[in-house]
């Protein structure tokens, strides 16, 4: 196992963050919250945050957000 400064420790080319609790895990679950209601994207997220995209997707689920449809084209008929 590996370490670069400033990061958490790499195992075979993977980063891993530490498990988020407490009061660590509710303020990163607002800051997601919000910026998702800003309109950023899950997949945004998961690279701002430097999370994986379900740990996200759970966070923002536990802070009652309504999560957005998939997008993609709309047909009209």
């Amino acid at each position: 196992m590996t370490t670069t400064r400033g990061s958490a420790p790499r195992v075979g080319g993977a980063t891993y963050r530490p498990r988020l609790t407490g009061k660590e895990r509710r303020t990163t679950a607002r800051d997601l919250a919000r910026d998702y209601e800003r309109g950023a994207t899950i997949r945004g997220l998961v690279a701002e945050y430097r999370m994986s995209y379900g740990t996200v997707r759970l966070l923002l689920l536990e802070e009652g957000v309504q999560l957005r449809g998939r997008g993609g084209r709309v047909t009209r008929d």
